[in-house]
C-alpha cells in the first residue's frame, strides 16, 4: 500500500505504508467484549431490580392478606358458635378456604393490579409484562401443614388444627378435644368450652391442667399491644398454623426464588384481669364533678375502647381501640407522657425511641400491634337476662361449634344457679309473689354427679315471710329499699346453709347465680328498663360479710339494679397454691357482680364506699365516656367522691378469676420456624 505526499518539487509521489489487520481486530473485539460485559450487567442489574420488586410486590401483598385475617377470622369464628351455623348453605361460608378466599379478595391480595384500578388507567387491555399479574388461586398460596386423622382415615385440611398434637417448643401448648372435633377444628374457626388443656400441655402452660383446663397462665405475645401486664397472659390460646408463599404460582414465569414461610393464627379467650377493663368510651382520673381520683390507687394497666384521661391519672400502662387523649398530669409506666389536654401522645419519636430500644411503649392500639385485632365479647344489656336468645344449656344444637354463642357471651345464662321472678302482684305493682330457685343437687346412688333440681315458692303457701317458721333462714325475701322500691333480698350466708340442707353445698358447681325476670312466659311480668324507674325491682345483696364457704369464688348477675346494702367479702381467707398476695394484704375469695346500675348501701345517709380489685363496664356505643370510678350511693343517686376509696389490682392467675367473667379475642398473626413434621399422607 502506497500513500502520496507532495514534494518540494511541487510533484505528487507516493510513499510505501503499513496498517496491521491484528491491531484493528483485538480493537474492535476489545471494545466488544466491554460492550457485551456492560449488557450482561445492565441485565443482571435490570434482574436484581426487577427480583427485588417482585419479592417487595409479594412482600406487601402477603401482609395485606394476613391483616384481613385477624379481621375476618373473629367474625367467622363467632357466626360458628351462633345458632343455625350447621346447614351446609350456612356451613360452607364458614370454612378456612372460605376465609382464606375472602381474605384475598379483602387484601386485593390475589392480583397484580385490580381490574377495576387497570380500567381506571386505561390499561385494562394492554399485555402485562410482568410475570406475577395472574390470578393466584388459594390452594398455591396456602397450605397445610400435614394432615388430620380420624376414624382410621387422613383428611388433607385447610389449616393445621393446633388440637391433640404434641407440644414442642416450636408450637403453643396444644389443646385437646374430641377427634371428630380436631377434624372440624381443621376445617373452621372452632372457639368452644370442649376445647381444653390436658396432659399434653403440662409442663407446657404454668398452672396445672387439672385445676385450670379453659384458663391457664400462657406465655404473652410479643406485640406493640400490651393488654397484659407482664410476660404472661391469663388466656386460652387456640392456634391453626400454614405454609404461604405468594410467589410459588408464578415461579416457572419469573424465575423468583423465595422461602415458603410458616404461620401461626392465634385466637386467645382472655378473660377480664387488669385493673380496669371497658369496652366503650371511658374517662379516667376525675369525677363528675370534676375532682381527681384521691382516693383510688391503680396497681397495672387499663385497657378501654376509647381513652381520656383528667387532672393527676397515673397507671401503669394504656391500651385501647380507638384512641388515647391525655391530660397534662397523665403518667403512664412512671414517666409523664401528657401534654396539653387533649394531646396526642405518639406526636413525638418516644413510642418509635421505645420500640428500637426492645421495649414496648406503654401506651397503645390494637392496631399497632400489626397483625393484630383484639375483641371484647360484648353483648350489652343482653349479659345480664337469661331470657334472651337460645336455652340455658352450653351445648349447641344446630350450630358449626359444639357451644352455643348466647351461653358464651351471656353471663345470665353461664350461672349454675338462678332466680326467677315467675309472678308478680299485677302489671302495674311488679311485687313478686311467686320465685323459682334452680340449682344443681347430687341426688344419691343416681349415678350422676349431679342434678338440676327447681323449686318454686308462692306467697301465702310455701313462701315464708321473715316473721314465719323458718323465715329467717330462707335465703330469698321480698323487702323494700330505703326510699322504697321493691327489691328481691339475696341472704348469702343462709344461702349456703339452705344449699347443704339440701344435697346442694357443691359449692365448686353452685358458685354463681343469675336473677331475673320471666317476662317471656308471664305477660303480667315487665322486662326490666334500663335505667330503671323508682318503682321498679331491684335486686339487694344482704349477709355476704363472709363468702369463704364459696372457695371458687361467687358471682351474680341480673338485669335489675342491684343494691349492695351491706359489706360484701371481707372475711379473708387462705390464698390458692400459687397465688402470691403482696406483703401486708390479705387474700379473699374472688367475687364479680353484673348488673347494669349499681348503688352502694341502703340508708338515708351516704356511706363510705371501698372497693377492692377490678372494675369494668359492658355499655357500649356511648358518645359521652362513661366515669367507672363514680359509685353511687343507694339514697339519691348521689356521687360523693370523698366516700369513695378504691384500690385496684390485676387478677395475675387464673385461681383469682371469679366464675363468671367479661371476655375478650386477641387474634393474632405471626410467622414461625418450627421443626414440627406432621405425619404424612401414605
Amino acid at each position: 500500500m502506497k500513500t502520496p505526499i507532495k514534494s518540494h518539487h511541487g510533484r505528487i509521489r507516493a510513499l510505501p505504508g503499513f496498517a496491521s489487520l491484528l491491531t484493528v481486530t483485538s480493537v474492535g473485539v476489545a471494545l466488544l467484549i466491554i460492550l457485551i460485559s456492560m449488557y450482561e450487567n445492565t441485565v443482571e442489574s435490570q434482574a436484581v431490580q426487577k427480583n427485588n420488586l417482585l419479592k417487595n410486590d409479594y412482600q406487601q401483598r402477603e401482609e395485606a392478606f394476613l391483616r384481613a385475617l385477624t379481621n375476618i377470622i373473629p367474625n367467622k369464628a363467632m357466626m360458628c358458635m351462633q345458632d343455625n351455623s350447621q346447614p351446609w348453605e350456612v356451613r360452607e361460608q364458614l370454612r378456612w378456604n372460605q376465609i382464606i378466599d375472602e381474605a384475598l379478595i379483602l387484601s386485593n391480595s390475589n392480583t397484580a393490579v385490580d381490574p377495576a384500578v387497570a380500567s381506571a388507567l386505561g390499561i385494562s387491555a394492554m399485555r402485562s409484562g410482568s410475570g406475577a399479574d395472574s390470578q393466584l388461586g388459594r390452594n398455591t398460596v396456602i397450605k397445610p401443614l400435614g394432615y388430620v386423622s380420624y376414624s382410621g382415615s387422613l383428611y388433607q385440611n385447610a389449616l393445621t388444627s393446633g388440637t391433640n398434637v404434641t407440644a414442642t417448643s416450636d408450637f403453643p401448648p396444644p389443646l385437646e378435644c374430641s377427634d371428630w372435633e380436631q377434624l372440624r377444628d381443621a376445617f373452621y374457626p372452632i372457639v368452644s368450652y370442649h376445647k381444653k388443656y390436658g396432659s399434653s400441655a403440662t409442663g407446657w402452660v404454668m398452672d396445672s391442667v387439672t385445676d385450670f383446663p379453659q384458663y391457664n397462665r400462657v406465655p404473652a405475645p410479643k406485640l406493640h399491644f400490651n393488654y397484659q401486664d407482664g410476660d404472661t397472659i391469663i388466656a386460652k390460646h387456640n392456634w391453626w398454623a400454614f405454609e404461604l408463599s405468594f410467589a410459588e404460582q408464578d415461579a416457572a414465569t419469573t424465575k423468583l426464588v423465595t422461602r415458603t414461610k410458616k404461620y401461626l393464627i392465634s385466637l386467645y379467650e382472655i378473660p377480664s384481669q387488669l385493673p380496669i377493663s371497658t369496652s366503650n368510651y371511658t374517662t379516667f382520673g376525675t369525677h363528675a364533678n370534676g375532682s381527681e381520683w384521691t382516693n383510688i390507687s391503680l396497681r397495672g394497666g387499663i385497657f378501654a375502647e376509647k381513652v381520656k384521661t383528667e387532672g393527676s391519672f397515673s397507671t401503669d400502662s394504656i391500651s385501647s381501640r380507638q384512641g388515647v387523649q391525655l391530660s397534662l398530669e397523665t403518667t403512664v409506666d412512671g414517666t409523664v407522657t401528657g401534654g396539653n389536654a387533649g394531646s396526642n401522645p405518639f406526636a413525638t419519636d418516644a413510642r418509635e425511641l421505645t420500640q428500637s430500644q426492645g421495649n414496648v411503649f406503654p401506651i397503645s392500639s390494637a392496631s399497632d400491634g400489626g397483625r393484630v385485632s383484639f375483641v371484647p365479647i360484648n353483648r350489652g344489656l343482653k349479659f345480664y337476662d337469661r331470657y334472651y336468645g337460645s336455652g340455658d344449656s352450653p351445648e349447641s344444637t344446630n350450630a358449626v361449634s359444639p357451644t352455643s354463642w348466647d351461653y358464651y357471651s351471656i353471663g345470665a345464662k353461664q350461672c349454675q344457679m338462678r332466680l326467677d321472678v315467675t309472678d308478680v302482684v299485677s302489671a302495674d305493682d311488679q311485687t313478686p309473689t311467686q320465685i323459682r330457685f334452680s340449682y344443681w343437687a347430687d341426688t344419691p346412688d343416681d349415678g350422676l354427679d349431679g342434678t338440676m333440681v327447681s323449686e318454686t315458692f308462692s306467697k301465702g303457701d310455701n313462701w315464708p315471710a321473715a316473721a314465719d317458721a323458718g323465715g329467717l333462714a330462707f335465703p330469698f325475701h321480698v323487702e323494700n329499699s330505703a326510699t322504697g322500691r321493691p327489691c328481691i333480698a339475696i341472704y348469702m350466708e343462709r344461702l349456703a346453709a339452705y344449699l347443704a340442707t339440701k344435697n346442694a353445698a357443691q359449692f365448686d358447681i353452685n358458685k354463681s347465680i343469675s336473677v331475673n325476670v320471666d317476662y317471656v312466659n308471664n305477660p303480667s311480668i315487665a322486662k326490666p328498663p334500663f335505667p330503671s324507674f323508682g318503682g321498679d325491682l331491684a335486686v339487694m345483696l344482704m349477709n355476704a360479710k363472709d363468702l369463704t364457704t364459696y372457695t371458687d369464688g361467687f358471682s351474680i348477675v341480673t338485669n335489675m339494679r342491684l343494691i349492695i346494702a351491706d359489706d360484701v367479702n371481707v372475711t379473708p381467707t387462705t390464698a390458692p397454691a400459687g397465688v402470691i398476695v403482696p406483703d401486708g394484704e390479705l387474700y379473699y375469695p374472688p367475687v364479680s357482680f353484673f348488673s347494669p346500675e349499681q348503688r352502694y348501701g341502703d340508708s338515708t345517709i351516704p356511706l363510705k364506699i371501698e372497693v377492692a380489685g377490678q372494675l369494668g363496664s359492658l355499655a357500649k356505643g356511648n358518645a359521652a365516656p362513661t366515669r367507672i370510678a363514680d359509685f353511687k350511693s343507694g339514697v339519691g343517686d348521689e356521687i360523693i367522691p370523698e366516700n369513695i376509696q378504691a384500690n385496684l389490682m390485676s387478677i395475675t392467675h387464673p385461681a383469682a378469676l371469679p366464675p363468671i367473667n367479661m371476655m375478650n379475642w386477641m387474634v393474632v398473626v405471626r410467622e414461625i420456624h418450627p421443626k414440627f413434621a406432621p405425619a404424612t399422607a401414605p
